[in-house]
């Protein structure tokens, strides 16, 4: 009797049976890089983000250590923005009256409102109220001392001002004498030795004493007109005399002689008193020469300087040519 194979039919799993899985392939570990550290690269806002997140989390302490750190001038990476410096204070006094630290709270908010006496209270949305009943408290007790504060700061706002005004003063006062000197001019006479020789007062004209120089010249005019005057006079009796002798009539010759004697007497007199004079004033004009003489003036206004013209490039050109004739070359210039 023939064996049949029977098909084996698939066995179904019972119902509380574990399904097994394939356990999972490990994947190749795969390093992923730290966490940058809060301070590395952080702006101060970010800063301040990470804090507010940690006051939120109700980690005080942590929160009051990290705003102590930023708060730190010496420190790493501190906090320059001023108004995150101040609302970090704040967070600060909130963070350790959330830790328990009422009076440590005070040195933020003092330090926040000596920095800003206009410093308006915390917003009561963002912080509870005894953070703002705190600040108010704070406020209050420094009163006295913020009104003392705007006093100075008043009173070196009006210094400033005072040392300002007297700056520009000084500054007018110096442009109006730097004009001045600018606007003066100085003239130099140089007088000549060889003027104070001449004499009818020249030298003393030269040497500026117009009233000696007058004195020397009207003296020596006299003295000089009186000389000549007495020549001519003496030329002219002698002349006359001689005229009545050609034409055969008397002359007094007694008169005569007098009265030449009388204008020879004056043409003496006045010759040598000329002399005197003349070199009495050279002898003056000399002893007080005065080598030169310097006038200051000042000018009506600033002369002006113009900028010199630039002057035109000259081209020339030079262009061959050819015809039936022959050949030559163009030039063309501008100058």
């Amino acid at each position: 009797m023939p064996v049949r194979a029977a098909a084996q039919a698939p066995v179904a799993p019972a119902a509380n049976a574990p399904v097994v899985k394939p356990s999972p392939v490990k994947p190749a570990t795969v390093e992923t890089p730290l966490k940058a550290k809060p301070t590395d690269q952080l702006s101060d806002e970010g800063e301040l983000s990470r804090v507010v997140g940690l006051y939120e989390a109700g980690k005080y302490r942590e929160c009051s250590n990290e705003i102590e750190r930023l708060l730190d001038p010496t420190g790493r990476d501190p906090l320059r923005q001023s108004a995150i410096i101040e609302n970090a204070r704040v967070y600060w006094a909130a963070c350790l009256l959330g830790a328990g630290e009422a009076d440590a709270a005070d040195a933020p908010l003092r330090a926040a409102i000596h920095e800003n006496p206009q410093m308006k209270p915390p917003d009561n949305l963002v912080f509870p109220q005894p953070v703002v009943e705190h600040f108010l408290k704070v406020r209050d007790s420094l009163v006295t001392e913020i009104r003392a504060a705007e006093q100075t700061r008043i009173k070196q706002a009006q210094t400033e001002a005072r040392l300002r005004q007297q700056s520009l003063a000084q500054d007018r006062a110096r442009l109006r004498t730097l004009e001045l000197l600018a606007r003066q001019e100085t003239l130099i006479f140089k007088n000549r030795r060889g003027f104070a020789l001449v004499p009818f007062g020249v030298g003393q004209f030269q040497n500026r004493e117009p009233g000696l120089g007058y004195t020397m010249l009207v003296s020596e005019v006299l003295a000089g007109g009186l000389c000549l005057t007495s020549i001519a006079w003496q030329s002219r009796m002698s002349a006359q005399a001689q005229e009545q002798r050609d034409k055969g009539n008397n002359v007094n010759e007694t008169k005569l002689g007098n009265d030449l004697a009388i204008w020879g007497t004056l043409k003496r007199v006045s010759a040598w008193t000329f002399v005197g004079i003349a070199l009495a004033g050279v002898a003056q004009a000399q002893y007080d020469f005065v080598p030169e003489f310097r006038e200051t003036h000042v000018r009506a206004r600033l002369p002006s300087v113009a900028p010199s013209p630039v002057p035109k490039p000259s081209e020339v050109s030079a262009t061959p040519y050819f015809d039936a004739k022959g050949g030559g070359i163009t030039v063309l210039g501008r100058f």
